[in-house]
Formats: structure tokens, sequence, C-alpha cells
């Protein structure tokens, strides 16, 4: 075989194996923002006191992610971008954020309901009118829904399913039923509470004992909850919860409102520690690539563009 009859045979071999090789998966692009929006509402969730980064993969449309922080408070703001009253079931790892029972997400359940273009800041577990029991991250051992054996495949997730008013649809003025103002509460966000007559109270682990039930009711203590987690990175293989946290006074009285059946949309965030995230591919963020970055670095590491 002759030196030519070779270097023509490697370069066929060649070109059969750029051809055979399957198309380069690429990495999914991870977009940021800290409003999730859906339908008539915003959502955003604020984890010690500074707004959280949601983010969403390119293959994953249908929810954003946000890191879970060991031992940190958070809350839950959601927005009405309408012009009319808007009701919202909020569930936490499975569980319903006002009755703490497992929730379908269905305009039957508890929920809250918003003025048009008003928000709602959801900071815990409702225990009654005037209090609730700050969500908080936690292992998932120690989360509200394992603690009163409702664990389920919901957890590390929090869907907020937002339901137009029916009776919106008909020009129905709503009678409202207010309770007694509390002057002595230093809350400063009026939002509001439907479906009193269903309404229970969360009610709190079953594995705490009375002592630290007095000690919360009293605002000195927490159920589900031992306090500040030490300051350390989370164990790759753990898997974070929400907690049954310290007791916070957090005013809200009771509406009539008439959901429609069927919701009008749905708001899925999950939420783990940094390490799940980073095996995800969500973390660390990087900016979406444009055709310029594509152009400047070369998409394949082939041949570089022209530099002019």
């Amino acid at each position: 075989m002759s030196v030519a009859t070779v270097r023509h045979t490697a370069a066929a071999l060649l070109a059969v194996t750029l051809v055979a090789a399957p198309a380069q998966a690429r990495t999914p692009v991870v977009d940021r923002s800290y409003e999730a929006r859906r339908g008539p509402i915003e959502v955003e969730v604020v984890v010690a006191g500074r707004n959280a980064p949601l983010f969403m993969a390119s293959n994953r449309t249908d929810r954003w992610y946000l890191e879970a922080r060991q031992g940190a408070k958070y809350e839950i703001k959601v927005t009405n971008r309408t012009g009319q009253r808007v009701g919202f079931v909020l569930a936490v790892d499975g569980l319903n954020a006002i009755n703490g029972l497992i929730s379908a997400g269905g305009s039957g359940e508890p929920m809250y309901v918003l003025d048009p273009h008003g928000d709602a800041t959801i900071k815990g577990w409702r225990k009654d009118l005037h209090n609730v029991s700050r969500f908080v991250f936690v292992d998932e051992r120690r989360s509200y829904a394992e603690r009163t054996g409702q664990a389920n495949g919901d957890l590390g997730w929090i869907r907020v399913t937002a339901f137009n008013e029916q009776r919106a649809l008909y020009g129905v003025t709503p009678r409202w039923r207010e309770s007694g103002k509390d002057e002595r509460s230093d809350d400063r966000d009026e939002w509001h509470a439907g479906d009193a007559k269903e309404m229970e109270k969360a009610a709190p682990p079953a594995a705490a004992a009375p002592e630290a039930g007095r000690r919360a009711t009293n605002g000195m203590g927490a159920l589900g909850y031992d306090g500040p987690a030490p300051a350390r990175e989370p164990l790759a293989e753990s898997n974070p919860g929400t907690g049954w946290g310290p007791n916070q006074r957090d005013r809200v009285r009771t509406v009539e409102f008439e959901p429609q059946r069927h919701a009008a949309a749905q708001v899925i965030l999950r939420y783990e520690y940094k390490p799940a995230l980073t095996a995800l591919g969500i973390l660390p963020w990087r900016a979406p690539r444009d055709r310029t970055w594509e152009r400047e670095n070369g998409l394949y590491g082939f041949a570089q563009p022209p530099g002019r």
C-alpha cells in the first residue's frame, strides 16, 4: 500500500469518526431571576432576609430551583398581577401551609386571598389567625412533614397554585367578614385567609414535648427545630426539608372567596442544598451563551472564527 493510499485511508477514517459520533450533548442553559411568574401571580423567596436567586434550566422549564441554607428562615412573597382578587393554595413539602395537611392544590382547600395588585408574605405554618411557626430549612428527617408522619414525594418542593374568583365572572360584590382588629399587632402586611370554616390550626409535630409547645406559644422557642444549625456545609447526601420554626406574630383576617374550580396557574419551586444543585448542573450559575460568546470561544473547540 502506498503512502498516499495510507493518508487517504486515515482521512476517510477521520471523516467517518466525525460523522458517526453522536451530537455532543449541550449543557442546559441556566437562567437566573428573582421572580417566578405564572399566570396572575408572581412569587419571590426571601432567605435569611435576602431575596434568593431563582434558577431555571432550559431542559426543566416547569420549575425554578433555589438554594436551601441549613438553619435559615425563609418567606414566600406572592403578588397578584391582576385587577381582580386572586386566591392561592400554598403547599410546602406537600402540605397545605394553613392546615398542615397533605395538599393536592385543589380549589376546596384552605387558601390565601390577595386583593387586586396586592401581595402577601407567607412566613410560616399557620397556627391561628394571629401566629405562624416560621418556615426554616432543616435536614429532611427534622422536617415538619417527616415529624408528623406525612412525608411524601413532594419533600423539597414548594407549590403556589393560583385561582381566579368565581364571583368576578358575574360582577357580584363580595361580602367581607373581618375579625376584630388587634391593635397590638406589629405586622405590616395585611393579607387574608379564605375558607375560614374549614381552616384548621397546623398541629405541631407529634414528637414535640408539651413544654416545648408552651415555649413556642410564648414566642420563646420552637417546635421541630432545635435552633440554628452549626455553620457547616451540608453533606452531599443530605436533603433539606422545611421545619416547624419559631413562633411569630402574623395577623390575617377571614374573607368570603369562591374560587373557580380549575387553577389559573401554578408556580413550582424546588429547593436543595448547594452540593445537590451543583450535581444537577444548576450551580455554579453561568450566563446564557449567545452568538457573540460562541463566535468568541468556538462552539465545539475546533476552528475559531476570524478575528475580523
